[in-house]
């Protein structure tokens, strides 16, 4: 049963970061040109995409299901956004 669980958790956890990339891809995309190699905000948005996708890499090639939802919970938040502090709290709770 936990099994089923630790799966649940780590599809979920692939669909937020997934969700997550896409809309990082969207502004970037939507991004004001010209862009100029010293824009702060810009080269942040580019930095957290780099990190979405290792991290989605992580967790798509982890040994296990609970390997997975474990790195994911170590791992640093990727914005402020108070939705995903909550995931996060969710996901944690959920494991234990």
């Amino acid at each position: 049963m936990a099994d089923v669980a630790e799966k649940s958790l780590s599809t979920e956890i692939l669909e937020h970061l997934r969700g997550l990339r896409e809309r990082l891809a969207e502004e970037i995309r939507s991004y004001p040109t010209p862009i100029p190699r010293c824009d702060a905000q810009f080269n942040h948005l580019y930095e957290q995409l780099g990190r979405l996708g290792r991290e989605l890499d992580a967790i798509e090639g982890a040994a296990s299901e609970r390997a997975a939802v474990k790195g994911f919970i170590a791992s640093a938040p990727y914005t402020d956004d108070p939705l995903e502090l909550e995931f996060r709290s969710r996901i944690g709770a959920a494991l234990r």
